[in-house]
């Protein structure tokens, strides 16, 4: 039986804030879920990234007194008429790419029709014209409610996400990076995971310093030299690291730190999100592929099912070498007219004919 809801809407910290205790019990207990609408999550940008909102607009859907579905959504100052997922959409040089946009949800049981209805009244009242969402998975429970509820949207497969089943896909890639897990073991080096605050203050400064020195060295701007981005990353880190959902693994030669693999813990997958790693150390163990393997490794004998290298280009060779399955990844934009979905659909396909000529 479906439940009967009514959906509110936040549209400040304050107002967030009130309701913690709500959120973090329907993290607890959702069958649908992701770090990345989770409070933690989505209160930490909101702290942070606050002189690029305009407005929140969380939509919560209750079951009397129970948080039963957020749906967490901002309105950005460079851009009034189009409300984003939480963590999308900021400027190119501190973006924070949320994955998985979607639904936090109790189960199946809850009737979508309830929020999505409010969301378009929502829209009209804002005077928002669209709805937008940059990385939505196929199986995304947003996809099958505006279909069900015949909304005008426009999905465009703009990245893909490449993935290591567990536990198949895992034990495939330890077996293809041994001589590498040999060589490092020769060279005195190990394989260690932050567990405690002072393990992530000593590994996230080093993971900053071999970001900066990979992106620097190739002439690009490293993304950690934005205050707004790094201080975001190591105050959401500690709140992972004290859930148990942070997931940084490091190679060690000495006491000296010279690979990090960051990786996220996101209900029963892990993401890969950043890495920094010396490309000048000798012997060359491809720390990289090394830790991706070991992450890997962590989250089969976690029972996880996933090991998820964060969506990517559709040309990405390298990620592509070491997973063993892939997904599309959507731009998803929800319309407010007819009329602009229509205009909308024909660059969507004007988009994805370019795209077939290229490739």
């Amino acid at each position: 039986m479906k439940s009967v809801i009514s959906t509110r809407i936040i549209n400040n910290i304050h107002e967030m804030k009130a309701i913690r205790s709500s959120w973090i019990e329907l993290e607890r207990n959702a069958q649908f879920k992701s770090a990345f609408n989770s409070f933690d999550w989505v209160s930490t940008w909101a702290e942070f990234y606050r002189e690029h909102i305009e407005k929140l607009l969380i939509f919560t859907s209750w079951d009397a007194e129970a948080l039963v579905c957020v749906l967490p959504l901002y309105i950005s100052k460079s851009n009034l008429k189009t409300a984003c997922f939480i963590g999308s959409y900021e400027p190119t040089d501190i973006e924070t790419c949320s994955e998985a946009q979607d639904f936090l949800i109790r189960s199946s049981a809850v009737d979508l029709s309830e929020p999505m209805s409010v969301i378009q009244s929502t829209m009209r009242k804002e005077g928002l014209t669209s709805i937008r969402l940059s990385n939505v998975s196929p199986n995304a429970l947003i996809l099958s409610a505006v279909q069900r509820g015949d909304v005008p949207t426009t999905f465009s497969p703009v990245r893909r996400r490449y993935l290591v089943d567990i536990p198949d896909g895992a034990e495939k890639l330890i077996r293809k990076t041994k001589r590498l897990q040999n060589a490092a073991l020769r060279a005195g080096m190990r394989i260690c995971q932050v567990t405690t605050e002072d393990d992530l203050e000593r590994v996230f400064d080093a993971l900053i310093t071999l970001n900066r020195k990979r992106w620097t060295s190739r002439g690009y701007k490293a993304i950690f030299d934005a205050h707004v981005f790094r201080e975001f990353h190591r105050n959401i880190a500690r709140k992972l690291l004290s859930k148990g959902n942070l997931s940084m693994l490091y190679l060690e030669q000495g006491s000296e730190v010279i690979a990090v693999n960051y990786g996220i813990r996101s209900n029963n997958t892990v993401i890969f999100y950043q890495s920094g790693f010396d490309e000048d150390k000798k012997p060359n163990v491809s720390p990289g592929k090394l830790l991706h393997s070991a992450q890997a490794q962590k989250a089969r004998e976690q029972l996880l099912s996933h090991y998820d290298f964060m969506s990517s280009s559709f040309n990405e060779t390298y990620k592509q070498s070491l997973a063993s399955s892939s997904e599309p990844v959507y731009e998803v934009e929800i319309h407010k007219h007819k009329l602009t979905w229509v205009l909308a659909k024909f660059k969507v396909i004007a988009r994805n004919i370019k795209r077939r000529l290229v490739f």
